[in-house]
């Protein structure tokens, strides 16, 4: 990654912190002082690279991983604030990522129960007594990140 893409990225999870949404090609050329061409190459080479996940042929960012551009049945919500995750286990990498505590509302896959879990300095303060199953072996994730 060079510099530029270091910047992009950072500026794409700052938005999606401050904001609750990541920033588009042409927003963050804006804040960067760059071309929307030059970032819109940097959004690609972040998506090749695994680092940020964008929607189908298209530019716009769908998950700045832990965080979920669209909504999901995964919710977190950290002091005042609330975002989506991707599913449930990257729901308790927010709070991680945030250095915060947290609260995840979410539901089980397969029936649909409720689940809420919270982190507390960071550790899993409610909802341990719970078993995660994770259907796709880890170096399958990338094969369909969008069903993992």
């Amino acid at each position: 990654m060079d510099a530029l893409d270091l910047d992009v990225r950072r500026h794409v999870y700052r938005s999606v912190v401050d904001d609750g949404r990541p920033a588009s090609v042409s927003e963050a050329a804006a804040a960067l002082g760059r071309s929307a061409e030059d970032v819109a190459g940097a959004y690609q080479r972040l998506h090749e690279a695994h680092a940020l996940v964008l929607h189908p042929g298209t530019t716009d960012v769908w998950m700045a991983n832990p965080f979920s551009a669209v909504e999901t049945p995964h919710r977190v919500r950290a002091g005042t604030r609330r975002w989506f995750a991707n599913c449930a286990w990257d729901a308790l990498g927010i709070p991680a990522a945030l250095h915060a505590d947290g609260d995840v509302e979410s539901e089980c896959a397969c029936c649909g129960e409720r689940v809420a879990l919270s982190v507390r300095d960071g550790a899993l303060a409610r909802g341990a007594e719970l078993l995660v199953h994770i259907l796709m072996p880890a170096r399958r994730w990338w094969d369909d990140i969008g069903f993992t």
